[in-house]
């Protein structure tokens, strides 16, 4: 198959395009948080809520006009989207709940800690939602802790988990960063419950991941990544094989890009945009990028495309961060121009911002810049934004 080369900037829009970060707004309110989901395959769950939770910052840079109750409507009330495990915790659309079955399938199985225990409570558990309905873990009767995944948990909450990650529960809808649990038979209907695997066998589920992630990020290279992880068993040896299966079988394709030596990926159906990008002119937006975006799930990827050196320094030690705790990318264009540190303070009803590092070359459009900071402000529910653009 004859690869394609490129220009760098036609990759970068290309990219940017895909990604929905790129000229006007292609989605729109509820139907635009589902449609890009299911564009994007998935949308990174985490808890952590400095000036908004990494999925609602999400689509903040991609839905026009984005509320969090659009999200909460496509999950918990239209039920067009559901939380399920992927790459990590993630947004879904439910008609790729059954796609998942080997991943559910897999939790079962597993020997995870205080397995006895939680099995054993299990029944207990069943039971009171049974007679009770969806439940917060600290509905739940004590039960005392057990040894969990990263440190000791209630019993409750442990069963809890581990019946959602075997499929016999669903996230029933959330309060915050809780998350209240239903049997799934009461979440979803039958026809995807029952739905067989479409990927039934070990190859097949890989692939099938592998292209998912390849059209998140838009272009991905073959090399060891985070866009990668979930995929089971991805060693490098069955990362080669199933990118070469998928390019025989002309689901993606071959890409270079002018100036840099490793051959890109991108799916085949988005070929025709890969060439549109070439010469168009998209109108340039302003935004702030969430830590867990998939534009960033390859961050050595992006070094390479767009020159920027971002690290999540969340987990760092503060002080070894170079910059902050919880630190945005800027994205004006095509180009990222720097990262701000935003904090939400509620009582004084207002979104500080009192650090901005700009990337060395770059000119920030402050005016686009303090629309993207005001849309945030909105998303946390305050009012007004106090800006301090000192580095």
């Amino acid at each position: 198959m004859a690869v394609k080369t490129v220009s760098l900037p036609q990759a970068r829009r290309f990219i940017l395009r895909r990604q929905g970060l790129l000229g006007e707004y292609r989605y729109q309110g509820v139907a635009g948080v589902t449609a890009f989901t299911r564009d994007a395959g998935c949308v990174q769950y985490d808890p952590v809520d400095v000036c908004g939770r990494s999925p609602e910052l999400t689509y903040l840079s991609r839905v026009a006009d984005y509320q969090p109750s659009m999200l909460e409507e496509a999950l918990y009330k239209t039920r067009q989207l559901v939380d399920c495990f992927d790459k990590n915790l993630c947004i879904l659309s439910v008609e790729d709940w059954p796609c998942f079955g080997r991943t559910r399938a897999w939790f079962s199985e597993m020997d995870h800690r205080s397995r006895a225990e939680v099995d054993a409570a299990a029944p207990q558990i069943r039971a009171f939602l049974r007679a009770h309905g969806p439940a917060f873990t600290d509905d739940l009767p004590d039960m005392g802790k057990v040894d969990w995944f990263w440190s000791s948990t209630s019993l409750s909450r442990a069963t809890l988990e581990t019946l959602y990650f075997r499929g016999e529960l669903c996230v029933h809808h959330r309060d915050g960063a809780r998350r209240a649990f239903d049997f799934t038979e009461n979440c979803l209907p039958e026809a995807i419950r029952t739905a067989p695997d479409p990927h039934p066998d070990e190859n097949g589920h890989r692939d099938f991941l592998l292209e998912r992630r390849i059209g998140a990020a838009g272009l991905l290279w073959n090399k060891r990544s985070d866009a990668h992880l979930g995929i089971p068993d991805f060693s490098t040896e069955r990362r080669n094989a199933a990118y070469d299966r998928l390019e025989r079988q002309g689901r993606v394709l071959p890409v270079m890009i002018e100036g840099l030596k490793p051959v890109f990926y991108i799916r085949a159906s988005d070929e025709a945009l890969l060439d549109q990008c070439a010469a168009s002119v998209f109108a340039p937006r302003t935004e702030l990028i969430a830590p867990l975006d998939s534009f960033l799930w390859d961050r050595r990827q992006i070094e390479a495309l767009f020159g920027f050196a971002y690290r999540w320094e969340i987990y760092t030690p503060a002080a070894k961060r170079q910059y902050g705790y919880y630190v945005l990318p800027v994205l004006q264009g095509e180009a990222l121009v720097g990262r701000v540190e935003c904090l939400r303070d509620r009582a004084g009803d207002t979104l500080r911002v009192p650090r901005y590092w700009p990337e060395h070359g770059t000119r920030l459009d402050h005016r686009a810049f303090r629309r993207a900071l005001k849309r945030l402000a909105e998303l946390n529910g305050v009012k007004h934004v106090e800006v301090n653009l000192q580095k």
